[in-house]
């Protein structure tokens, strides 16, 4: 499995980036947008998109993670140094869950947990829908190696990024 940053192609449009922040909110509503990506929505009604969109595209390859099967999207929000461990708090976007019939959406808030002295790290992302907690593994079961690479190559990306 090959991961790489999210990197916006040369020519990646204003329109382009419309229609991916639409198909995000068409997905996972309103709420899953960045403050940027809505500054982007109300520069367009305006016209002043431009700056916008360059900005994003600076912040989205320096914060926003991928594997090249699409099956994995980390979007990095913040760090907490807790002297022997570092969490990366963000969004994790894995498969849907299908539980009873029922969709559950992919889209997980939580961290990345990175053990200084031994070097692991272990996702702690979930969500909880009636009354019942689903965890990241619950949506990645059969995937967990996968999983596993993924969340190693944001830590190694995001610590060569500190140094």
């Amino acid at each position: 499995m090959t991961m790489k940053h999210l990197m916006r192609y040369e020519g990646y449009t204003t329109t382009q980036r419309v229609d991916d922040i639409l198909d995000k909110i068409s997905k996972y509503g309103i709420k899953s947008l960045s403050p940027l990506e809505r500054q982007f929505l109300d520069a367009h009604k305006s016209g002043g998109e431009e700056a916008v969109h360059k900005a994003l595209t600076k912040e989205e390859s320096e914060t926003i993670f991928e594997d090249d099967a699409g099956m994995f999207k980390f979007e990095f929000e913040s760090m907490e140094d807790y002297g022997d461990e570092i969490h990366y708090l963000g969004t994790l976007t894995c498969p849907d869950l299908v539980e009873n019939g029922k969709a559950i959406s992919g889209r997980l808030e939580g961290r990345i947990v990175f053990y200084k002295e031994t070097s692991a790290t272990s996702p702690d992302f979930g969500v909880q829908i009636n009354g019942q907690d689903f965890d990241v593994f619950d949506f990645c079961e059969g995937y967990e190696y996968e999983l596993d690479s993924f969340i190693d190559y944001v830590v190694q990306e995001l610590e060569e990024k500190e140094d």
